[in-house]
């Protein structure tokens, strides 16, 4: 029981790490042959850039992802690579995930994670299988602890549509043209800015609410923000780091590429190679 409950904690790190980066910044790239890239563009203001950029994002609701996470949290240290599929209408996700920390689990650290609306279902392999009664998924309904742990909002896919981290990065007033930068072969436009997230409290928008809800639970008062964006005006890579003064630290960079409009395909594990996790992590109040 003991390897369950810590399989289960550690089920909700990575499903939080997969969601941030689900949310954590824009869409990916149509594609990377475009060698032009924003910088061949006549020039706009920033504001313009911005708008253009959250109007071609918003014609997509999928998109491949890869994402290097580093989280410091309560004197622990984790490393979270990741790759996979994302779609935010409807809400889906098929990853494959590594920490280290998991290996100290059995298996090789690495485990898929696939999720569907709110249900959220790992594979850590045969090792981890071994923990749990032979079966191989961890099933958990992340709206049931989402309230404690920082996943608040996600039963409304909050966060999730790549406008709601734009329009997080748009409003912060500070956004400034770094300058042309090539990113895996395509030549983008660098944008910076830094989000005072206390001055965001009085927005309007629903989703950019729920997403400032869940970063005040972690003690989070601003944010740093870089953005790389193509001739097609789609984010290509987003930078997103913590203040050192925040008592949950975490520094992410998410790379986008094929965007599309067709929905991720999450088929349900076998129930008989199924554990719920759900009912083993605290609820909070």
């Amino acid at each position: 029981m003991r390897h369950t409950r810590t399989l289960a904690a550690a089920t909700v790190v990575l499903a939080m790490a997969g969601l941030a980066a689900c949310s954590g910044s824009s869409s990916g790239t149509k594609s990377g042959s475009n060698a032009a890239g924003n910088a061949g563009a006549s020039m706009v203001s920033v504001a313009d850039a911005m708008s253009n950029t959250t109007k071609a994002t918003s014609q997509y609701t999928s998109v491949k992802m890869k994402m290097d996470e580093k989280v410091v949290a309560a004197g622990q240290n984790v490393a979270i690579t990741g790759s996979g599929a994302v779609s935010w209408k409807p809400v889906a996700m098929d990853m494959t995930m590594t920490m280290p920390q998991l290996a100290q689990l059995g298996g090789s650290g690495s485990i898929r994670m696939m999720m569907s609306g709110t249900t959220m279902y790992m594979d850590m392999g045969d090792a981890a299988a071994a923990k749990l009664g032979g079966k191989h998924w961890m099933k958990m309904d992340l709206s049931k602890v989402a309230g404690s742990q920082g996943l608040s909002g996600l039963n409304s896919g909050s966060g999730n549509d790549p406008s709601t981290q734009l329009a997080l990065f748009t409003s912060s007033g500070d956004v400034k043209r770094v300058g042309t930068e090539t990113v895996d072969g395509v030549q983008t436009t660098h944008y910076a800015g830094t989000v005072d997230l206390a001055k965001l409290a009085g927005s309007d928008n629903a989703q950019l609410k729920s997403l400032l809800g869940q970063t005040s639970k972690i003690g989070l008062s601003s944010l740093t923000l870089d953005l790389w964006v193509n001739a097609q005006n789609l984010p290509v890579k987003v930078h997103e780091s913590s203040p050192a003064s925040s008592s949950v630290q975490f520094d992410v960079t998410v790379d986008y590429s094929d965007y599309g409009t067709a929905p991720v395909t999450v088929t349900p594990p076998p129930a008989g190679d199924t554990t719920d996790l759900s009912g083993m992590v605290p609820t909070g109040s």
